[in-house]
């Protein structure tokens, strides 16, 4: 593994555990909504935007990181019913497909951040770009994972989290 794919190795395990990080606060702040709600009759006005806001930086990280260990949706079954030669070609087409959808993430995510960066969110009083920040930083990681992918594909090497242990699993 070289200095490149262990630094994506670690900005894989970041994204997971900001992902999970940020489920774990989006819960707590539920929670807390809605024992404020039925308890307390007082929901605090901030916690469905935060949780929101939250649920993006979840979706999005662990988007990056299925997309580096090959977690992500596909057609595996169609794929593994080809010819070899023709399977390779779809893996590789699939990843340059990923990191161009990727990178697509964090052209128009950043134009629609800085768009409505200068808006305020009511109850939190955050820059509504801030909305937008989990697309630009997951298209960031999915390019480079994808990409990651590409190039260990025309080199012939296992694609990266093939050769690691996955951080998700079906198991």
């Amino acid at each position: 593994m070289g200095v490149l794919s262990a630094a994506l190795a670690v900005a894989c395990r970041a994204a997971l555990a900001l992902a999970g990080v940020a489920l774990v606060a989006m819960v707590v702040i539920v929670g807390w909504a809605v024992f404020g709600r039925f308890v307390l009759n007082d929901t605090p006005a901030w916690a469905e935007q935060v949780a929101m806001l939250l649920l993006g930086w979840v979706i999005l990280g662990a988007a990056a990181a299925g997309v580096r260990e090959g977690t992500h949706m596909g057609f595996d079954s169609l794929r593994g019913a080809m010819p070899a030669p023709l399977a390779k070609v779809c893996a590789l087409l699939s990843d340059l497909v990923i990191a161009a959808f990727g990178f697509g993430m964090v052209w128009f995510g950043a134009e629609l951040a800085a768009g409505v960066w200068d808006a305020t969110l009511p109850t939190t009083g955050l820059p509504s770009g801030v909305e937008y920040l989990p697309i630009v930083l997951g298209g960031a990681l999915i390019t480079l994972f994808g990409l990651e992918r590409l190039a260990a594909g025309l080199r012939g090497a296992p694609a990266p989290g093939q050769s690691e242990t996955l951080l998700v699993s079906d198991a």
